[in-house]
């Protein structure tokens, strides 16, 4: 059975802390197995990632020409939709409005700050965290699981058909 990527590796000068790459599957009939894709708290997919910039209008170029695709703009940022989620560039006041939890320092540069998972049933979840020993919160009809409960990042999940922005 043949499986085979290609790679390819882009760095946002104006963002020195964060590296990017793209991962094309060529067999991906001979990868993906539907059992692997079914997960206990319902996640679907990756619904998105977030980054977090003083300044995100001096990243739209980079993730415009990355992605392929034109940013739409946000409150406190933009947004670029891919075929598998959105990358979603914010300000730090957006990001602490939108999740409810401070994002990273980004006095060096921006920063990946969240990872967004869409699920099919938000139910499974609620009584995870405590089960865990973590703390969550709700925001905006999704779960957030703060940065130090997380190794680092904010897990944000939300309901698989969610409203639009």
């Amino acid at each position: 059975m043949k499986v085979g990527f290609s790679l390819a590796f882009a760095d946002d000068a104006a963002a020195p802390e964060i590296h990017f790459a793209s991962c094309q599957q060529h067999y991906p009939q001979n990868f993906w197995n539907p059992a692997f894709q079914k997960h206990a708290n319902s996640a679907t997919g990756i619904a998105g990632a977030v980054v977090v910039a003083e300044r995100p209008d001096m990243h739209q170029d980079f993730f415009d020409n990355f992605v392929g695709a034109k940013a739409i703009r946000l409150d406190g940022g933009f947004t670029v939709p891919t075929p598998r989620g959105e990358i979603d560039v914010l300000g730090p006041a957006a990001f602490v409005h939108r999740f409810g939890v401070t994002p990273p320092d980004v006095a060096s540069g921006a920063r990946l700050a969240a990872l967004r998972f869409a699920v099919a049933d938000p139910g499974l979840l609620e009584g995870v965290p405590e089960q865990a020993g973590i703390a969550r919160l709700f925001a905006r009809n999704a779960m957030v699981i703060g940065a130090g409960d997380a190794m680092g990042a904010v897990l944000v999940f939300e309901p698989a058909a969610r409203a639009p922005r």
